[in-house]
Formats: structure tokens, sequence, C-alpha cells
């Protein structure tokens, strides 16, 4: 009988510990599933989209929990937008979900068979945009990348080329233009030869780089010369040459042609005459 009773309060005992355990996990979920609710959301790597614009983008708003779809899905909802590159997210213990994301530029045009093809810094084709020429593109033409013949450009997609190392040039070049603010000035990019890369200013200044060592250093010598020179009328056709990373070498559309120095005409003195 002494046995029963005490196996009945075992069991007592245990059913009791198995319902305080049951409410303390449910009310344990229940709390930090309140903390992981979304309360607030702000974007961090735009700049010419808006917070607004890329918040929509995402799907993701206020009372969504961090384990759901909405949050779990940011990076194919956001790249959607080929202009949008994702990178993660931070979340803190306010509910502040941190959207991380890069845009990508239009920092480059091709132009292949009459169409203009816009690129960013990696070479990705961000839109077809037809016989005109894009507006709104930071950077140059760029020419003697060498195109795939039996390529289709994808938008969406890297540049489809026969050598990669021209593409990978080419990457290297606008990333430098864009870190020494030359980007805006550059209306060409040539990258047919690897030693002998060049870009062509809007004004017609033609600056011979080589090749890709210390690029930033040959642009920064490239600016100085054409800051000392911005006074020169005739800057359309000249050549600043900085290929060897050290100074620059700068060649005029036209030497100027040297004037003649006059000579003196000889004085004839009369003959004598005969007595």
């Amino acid at each position: 009988m002494k046995h029963s009773n005490k196996t009945k309060a075992t069991r007592r005992t245990t059913a009791m510990a198995v319902v305080v355990l049951a409410a303390l996990t449910v009310l344990i979920v229940l709390t930090f599933s309140r903390l992981l609710v979304v309360r607030s959301v702000i974007v961090v790597g735009n700049r010419n989209l808006s917070r607004e614009e890329i918040i929509t983008q995402s799907g993701v708003k206020p009372g969504d929990h961090l384990f759901g779809p909405e949050v779990s899905g940011l990076k194919k909802a956001l790249e959607a937008n080929r202009y949008i590159e994702y990178l993660g997210y931070e979340f803190d213990y306010k509910g502040t979900l941190t959207i991380r994301i890069s845009e990508r530029l239009g920092m480059a045009t091709v132009y292949v068979l009459g169409i203009y093809y816009v690129t960013d810094e990696n070479g990705v084709v961000l839109e077809c945009a037809g016989s005109q020429y894009p507006t709104g593109v930071a950077g140059p033409k760029v020419t003697g990348i060498g195109l795939d013949d039996n390529s289709w450009i994808t938008v969406g997609e890297k540049l489809p080329v026969r050598d990669e190392t021209r593409l990978e040039k080419m990457c290297v070049v606008l990333r430098a233009l864009e870190e020494t603010n030359m980007l805006a000035m550059t209306s060409q990019l040539d990258v047919e030869q690897d030693d002998n890369l060049y870009v062509m200013t809007s004004e017609g200044t033609k600056i011979e780089l080589g090749d890709v060592t210390r690029l930033e250093t040959k642009l920064l010598i490239a600016r100085e010369v054409l800051s000392v020179r911005e006074a020169d009328k005739e800057m359309r056709g000249a050549k600043i040459d900085v290929s060897n990373g050290r100074n620059a070498h700068f060649i005029p559309a036209s030497l100027p042609t040297p004037t003649p120095v006059p000579t003196a005409t000889p004085i004839m003195t009369p003959s004598a005459t005969p007595s």
C-alpha cells in the first residue's frame, strides 16, 4: 500500500514537472517570438534608389517575423531589380532590420550592331538601351573588348567575350576611373591591347595608360595635367602619356610653327664709275 502511494506521488510530481516545463517552454517561445518581430526597416548602401523603393522591393514590413518568408526571401526579391546587389541583413534587440545592399551603377556602354548596352563595373549588362546613346551612364563607351560572335548579349548576365582578360582590364580601369573621380570625364575606353590601354576625355584628349599597373597614380597624374591646362582651347587631339606611372608627357594637338627669323637685306653699294 505504501509502495502504491509512493508511486502515485511520484507520477503526480512528474506530471506537474512536465506541465510546468511545457508552460515555461511556451512562455519562452512566445517571448522569443515577440523579440524576433520586425518593428522597423532601414537600408544601407543605396545611392540612387530611395529607401522606400528598396523596402517596397524587399516585401518586408513591420510585423513580419525574422524567420518568415519575407526575410528569408530577401535576396531573391531585391535582386529581381538588376540594379540591386543584396549583401545581407542585420537584426537588433529593438526589432530593427537593417538591409545591406550595393547598387549596380551604369558605368559604361558597349555598342554592338547598332544597339547600346549599359554595363556595371563588373561587366554585367544592366539594360539594352536601343539605338540612342543612353543618358544617365556615368562612364565611357568601351571599344576593343572583343565580343563573342556566337553568343547573345543577355540583360542580367556578364558580357560574352572571347578573351576574359580584356573584360577584367575593362573592370579594373572603370574602378580606377571612379576612384580618381574621372569616370564622368571620359568618353571612350579602349582595351584592345593589353599594354596600350587608353581613355579619351569628353574634351577629346587621349590619355595613354599603358598596362594596368599603378592605374590610380597614372590617372591622378593625368588629371593634374588636365587641371593645369584646362584654360587651353586646343585640347582636342592632344595626348597625355602617363604609361610609365611616374610622370606625364604632354603632346599638343599641333606643334607651333616656328617663325622664321628675318635676315637683313644686304645694301648694295654703287660700283665705282671709271673716269
